[in-house]
């Protein structure tokens, strides 16, 4: 999921035009509508096709203003919010750079640039009404657990067995324990496991593809995100030893080295 929040300075004139949900229809100051309409549907869908946002089975949402120059140049890129994910907050700056260059601007402005905040959003969520049987659970837990219990089931029917969301059978099994069924708790946290063992694996393999297709740093921190969550410290040590080989300068690569060994103790 995606939202912009586009900034134009002209004068003392600051401009919030807003995409709805599916961003296929746009509001906002009129000018701004006329103008960059169609541009900044190009922008949001380059972005799109190029944003592999990490697979962490948690949710996510970073926000990233860049400024984009009259010839469509990235100018240069800001986290100005966090998601406390570094390898997320890497894929959405990595996104940015792949869509550059976007298209140039439209031929009837006069403007040299155009500042956009844009909000980079993934969940684990998969559907409107898993959503609410989550949220519900939540609400529900240790205070009407039989409730939160009934709708946990609703948020597993939902899904089908789908392996992504094996967080689900996690919550589940705490549910079940706060209610005195330590049989089925230790049954649910046990399928907990192995649908987070698959997914691991899935997510490794989803790394390595992107490593053989790309080569880049980023590539290989993924990849080494991957075999941590997984529990595979020298994988992910030699992972991200790739992309610190790719790029000297990139501390942030260095520190993340550092915590894995002492993590690991290897």
């Amino acid at each position: 999921m995606f939202r912009f929040l586009v900034v134009l300075f002209i004068s003392t004139l600051l401009i919030n035009p807003v995409y709805s949900e599916d961003y296929s229809s746009y509001s906002g100051n009129t000018i701004i509508q006329n103008d960059f309409s169609e541009y900044m549907k190009g922008v949001q869908s380059k972005i799109q096709r190029n944003w592999n946002p990490p697979d962490f089975g948690e949710d996510g949402q970073a926000v990233i203003l860049f400024k984009i120059s009259r010839r469509g140049d990235l100018v240069n890129t800001e986290v100005v919010q966090s998601s406390n994910n570094e390898v997320f907050d890497e894929s959405a700056l990595e996104a940015l750079k792949k869509a550059s260059p976007f298209d140039k601007f439209p031929a009837n402005t006069a403007r040299d640039s155009l500042t956009i905040k844009y909000t980079f959003n993934t969940s684990v969520v998969k559907t409107d009404s898993m959503r609410e049987y989550v949220q519900n659970a939540d609400r529900y837990y240790n205070v009407n657990n039989r409730v939160a219990l009934d709708y946990i089931n609703r948020a597993i029917d939902e899904v089908e067995g789908d392996i992504s969301s094996y967080f689900l059978y996690g919550k589940r099994s705490k549910i079940k324990m706060a209610l005195g069924d330590t049989e089925g708790a230790e049954k649910d946290l046990n399928e907990c496991k192995r649908l987070k063992a698959k997914y691991d694996q899935k997510r490794i393999m989803s790394g390595k593809l992107l490593v053989e297709t790309e080569q880049t740093p980023f590539s290989y921190f993924y990849l080494a995100h991957s075999y941590e969550i997984a529990g595979d410290y020298e994988h992910a040590l030699e992972a991200i030893d790739k992309a610190i080989e790719l790029t000297e300068l990139n501390n942030q690569y260095k520190r993340y080295k550092n915590e894995l060994r002492q993590k690991s103790g290897l």
